[in-house]
């Protein structure tokens, strides 16, 4: 007998304006496997990641995470430690790569932007350990040198900090799930 699936897609269909981009797909995904989406330009690979992210809602079929069905809400499904990219890099550039990389570990957070603003006990001891855990990060990724350094990278160093600001944080803190 299998596992259950980690990630799974049932009969997952969108419609814009009655053009169906996506229609009938299925799909699963064990727990430390990688699938891929292939196919032409127009095929509808982002519309399934879309709905996979929250960003869109399916105009039928339903997305399973660890067997309960995925909100459509990008927010909560971040929440629930699915994160999407996008191919064009776009770092903060005046500000230096460990803090882009805190930008993203920001998401785990309970201090909340009053406490930020206030500068409460709470959100300094919580600025230290996510900042700690930036630093494990870049250390992790071959990017502890260029810490301090501003996010304007060498070619191929963007695309690796942004890739890892969304997942690397849940690794690290034994949260992880589809391998490493």
């Amino acid at each position: 007998m299998s596992a259950r699936p980690l990630l799974e897609v049932e009969g997952l269909a969108k419609e814009f304006g009655g053009l169906a981009a996506v229609s009938g797909v299925d799909f699963a995904v064990q727990a430390h496997q990688i699938k891929a989406l292939i196919g032409p330009n127009g095929a509808g690979k982002t519309t399934i990641f879309n709905l996979i992210s929250g960003a869109l809602r399916p105009t039928r079929g339903r997305v399973l995470f660890d067997g309960e069905p995925l909100p459509h809400r990008p927010h909560a499904v971040a929440a629930r430690g699915i994160a999407r990219t996008f191919q064009l890099v776009k770092l903060f550039g005046e500000m230096t790569v460990l803090d882009n990389v805190l930008v993203g570990c920001h998401r785990r957070g309970r201090a909340g932007w009053l406490g930020c603003a206030l500068r409460t006990r709470a959100a300094r001891v919580e600025e230290h350990h996510l900042r700690a855990l930036a630093v494990q990060i870049l250390e992790l990724i071959g990017l502890a040198r260029s810490a301090h350094a501003p996010a304007h990278l060498p070619v191929g160093s963007p695309c690796r900090v942004r890739h890892d600001i969304a997942g690397w944080h849940r690794c690290l803190r034994g949260q992880w799930r589809f391998g490493q």
